[in-house]
């Protein structure tokens, strides 16, 4: 199917391809996470990444790996899509999940499991604004400064933004699970 929509060289498809494989799945878990698991959107957006890799890939300047560059075009493929799902819902503005080790119980294991899908769940119950500004403070590690740049916005109204969409998680996390977070 790419030979057909792209007229490159073999060269190119042959080297593509090889990025291709091995990439596809740190790129797919990548944006799988900041998507908070909405597949459908990720599969779209990894689709998209590798389009416009393919295309771009004669401009690639290898000043950095392909995973970071393809991990570039990703965010702001990701970036993108909350910027049209928050124009779309008309919003007024545009916990990195534990690694469980191997020497942890089972019980353990599978109550953290069992979490992370409520964090998921709560996480795509949310307004795209609120699940954004989480995934970029507590995932991708933005300071409350970097995410009013990127959102063209005030740090102060970020911070607000941060307030209203915690409180909004720990609802919604209890109205899922049944669970208090939080003793306030």
């Amino acid at each position: 199917m790419i030979k057909n929509i792209f007229n490159i060289n073999k060269i190119n498809r042959e080297s593509f391809k090889d990025i291709y494989d091995a990439n596809f799945n740190y790129v797919y878990s990548f944006v799988f996470l900041r998507l908070a698991a909405n597949k459908e959107a990720t599969e779209d957006i990894v689709q998209e990444t590798f389009i416009s890799a393919m295309k771009g890939l004669n401009n690639y300047k290898a000043t950095s790996s392909y995973k970071t560059w393809l991990c570039g075009i990703a965010k702001n493929k990701i970036l993108n899509y909350y910027r049209n799902s928050i124009r779309k819902k008309g919003f007024a503005y545009a916990e990195e999940l534990d690694y469980v080790e191997d020497t942890q119980d089972v019980e353990f294991i599978v109550t953290n499991l069992e979490t992370k899908k409520i964090i998921l769940e709560t996480l795509n119950n949310l307004k795209p604004i609120y699940k954004y500004v989480l995934i970029l403070k507590y995932i991708d590690y933005y300071s409350v400064n970097d995410i009013a740049k990127y959102l063209c916005k005030t740090s102060k109204s970020i911070d607000g933004l941060l307030q209203r969409s915690k409180i909004s998680f720990k609802r919604e996390f209890i109205k899922i699970s049944g669970d208090e977070l939080y003793d306030e």
